[in-house]
């Protein structure tokens, strides 16, 4: 990945551990239309896709229901959720390496954009990215092959085979191959290495200081 120049990170289980607010938050959507969860655990394939996509596909909700789901969802995630995130161990080290490296940096994620960059505020991470990119509130842009090619818009990025999605998640690594970009999985979020590698990771990275490698040719520590 000699090539590399610009890097695009998923958020959820990419660059936090944010499934406590989201599963709590998911719940209450779901039980407003009397569906419980008896193991949170059952809620670990909602961490990753759209909501939109995620309560019609899993739950069955349609139309209105969706969007009622989503509302709740957000409300309760708006007012503790979204604090309810954890920093990889490793991650400010490998951003701060890719400054220093002079890798564009941008974030690709299905969340909303103002509650991206509300996170990346208040972790004091946002310096470190060169574009914020993210689905807008209607759920329109959570498409992953849309929020690459927005982000690479928004740097005046052209040069695909210098761009990197890097990402958890069957949708991030299938995102970059649709979208004609490389892709690099990790298994320290909520993906499991079975799904990366049969989305066809082009790179399976176990720890921040593994992308490291991949992308700088040598081992941070």
């Amino acid at each position: 990945m000699n090539a590399i120049r610009c890097v695009l990170f998923d958020l959820d289980g990419t660059l936090f551990d944010s499934s406590k607010g989201i599963i709590s938050c998911y719940k209450r959507g779901l039980e407003h239309f009397g569906i419980t969860v008896k193991d949170d655990s059952e809620l670990n394939k909602v961490l990753g896709p759209s909501l939109y996509i995620s309560y019609h596909d899993f739950f069955g909700l349609e139309g209105e229901q969706v969007s009622e789901a989503v509302r709740i969802y957000r409300e309760h995630y708006n007012a503790e959720g979204i604090y309810q995130v954890r920093l990889y161990d490793g991650i400010e080290d490998l951003l701060k390496s890719l400054k220093q490296n002079s890798f564009t940096i941008c974030l690709a994620t299905s969340k909303p954009q103002v509650m991206a960059e509300k996170i990346l505020g208040f972790s004091g991470l946002r310096h470190y990215f060169d574009a914020v990119c993210g689905a807008n509130l209607d759920g329109s842009r959570s498409d992953k092959v849309e929020l690459i090619e927005y982000a690479m818009k928004q740097v005046s990025f052209t040069d695909k085979n210098g761009v990197v999605m890097i990402g958890d998640r069957f949708y991030d690594v299938a995102g970059a191959a649709k979208a004609g970009v490389h892709s690099i999985g990790v298994t320290y979020g909520f993906g499991s290495r079975e799904e990366l590698e049969n989305a066809g990771a082009e790179q399976i990275a176990n720890s921040p200081e593994d992308v490291a490698r991949f992308l700088i040719g040598r081992r941070k520590h």
